[in-house]
């Protein structure tokens, strides 16, 4: 049962904000509840200029080493770049490898997913889009990598560790599984990605990667592939159905997939949807969880922002308090600055689980 305590928005620069107050949400028919306890206000990531930025569009983000910067993905370019937490100024320039495509490439890879595994492991996914064959094959990219001097001033990226994984064809093969038509199967476009360390009945730990897809937008779909072995380079993953679920409309827009984050303290995946009409006008986003073994349902924590565009989700910590549990999070905007004008923000938000 939901229960939205306090939603208020305010005005400020000519942008609608909300201001989250208290959101709660049952997930059973104990007294466990979460709820959404505190915002800042969003912020422009910040040019050498002392301006914001008005070029990234911030489609996936990741904490750096101690939480004190992050790394965000530009979904029109193959370059990452750096950005402190608690100012939203880029930390020196974009950074990429040799084995990322290079950047005056015809078709960037659409970065539209990003993840961080326990060991330091960066992932970063394209969106499996295009017109073309060509088109789709740039941008059907799956990397792993690891970064140099994470708690440096400039980190870079570990050319060593770079590791290509292909997920293209299974993608397109389960979707048919599925039943879907062709014109369905022709839309898919990646725009989710999360690591899951799952502890089985034998007490091994398996490690999941775990894909969400925005299109086809009639559902939120995601699917599970087991890398605990560490597939060789180029490997191709095989894909398995994960959870489903329906997330209606706002606004008669269709609220679709744009991120999501396993959280073991709260057993289950954090989604975000978001929903962007034709005219690239946003209506708002809302945060759900579903919880771990859930398979096509989801629970809604709230709507927040109506109208900037929710794309990255990242932990930035959790805090096991005497009686509850603090989960702080980031979120990137990527606003689509190229056709909006208005640059991509970013704001942090906590999640709090009461203890009984």
């Amino acid at each position: 049962m939901i229960k939205i305590l306090c939603d208020r928005i305010v005005h400020f620069s000519g942008f609608l904000i909300l201001a989250i107050g208290i959101g709660q949400i049952g997930l059973n028919a104990s007294a466990d509840v979460l709820r959404l306890e505190q915002a800042t206000f969003p912020s422009p990531l910040i040019d050498d200029g002392g301006k914001p930025d008005g070029v990234i569009e911030a489609s996936a983000v990741e904490p750096i080493g101690d939480g004190k910067r992050f790394l965000v993905a530009h979904d029109r370019s193959p370059a990452l770049h750096v950005v402190d937490v608690a100012t939203g100024r880029l930390i020196g320039g974009p950074i990429t490898s040799s084995k990322f495509p290079p950047l005056d490439n015809k078709f960037p890879p659409k970065w539209e997913g990003m993840a961080l595994d326990a060991d330091g492991n960066y992932y970063v996914i394209g969106a499996h889009v295009g017109k073309t064959k060509e088109e789709r094959s740039a941008k059907s990219l799956l990397y792993r990598f690891r970064l140099k001097d994470a708690n440096g001033l400039t980190p870079t990226i570990d050319d060593d560790s770079v590791i290509r994984w292909d997920v293209a064809q299974s993608l397109e093969s389960i979707l048919v599984a599925q039943g879907l038509d062709a014109a369905k199967v022709a839309k898919r476009k990646i725009e989710g990605l999360t690591v899951r360390d799952r502890k089985t009945q034998d007490g091994a730990i398996h490690r999941e990667l775990v894909i969400g897809l925005r299109e086809p937008g009639d559902k939120v779909r995601a699917f599970v592939t087991d890398i605990t072995a560490a597939p060789s380079p180029e490997a191709e993953l095989e894909l398995k159905p994960l959870f489903s679920f329906e997330a209606g409309t706002r606004e008669g827009v269709a609220s679709q997939l744009t991120s999501l984050e396993y959280v073991a303290a709260l057993d289950g995946f954090l989604v975000v949807t978001a929903t962007e009409d034709t005219a690239n006008t946003f209506h708002g986003n809302t945060l759900w969880l579903v919880p771990d073994g859930e398979s096509s349902s989801a629970r809604k924590i709230g709507e927040f922002e109506v109208s900037m565009k929710a794309e990255g989700l990242a932990v930035l910590g959790v805090a096991d308090e005497p009686r509850r549990t603090v989960v702080s999070l980031l979120i990137t905007y990527d606003n689509d600055p190229h056709a909006t004008h208005i640059p991509s923000r970013f704001q942090k938000l906590a999640i709090v689980r009461d203890k009984p």
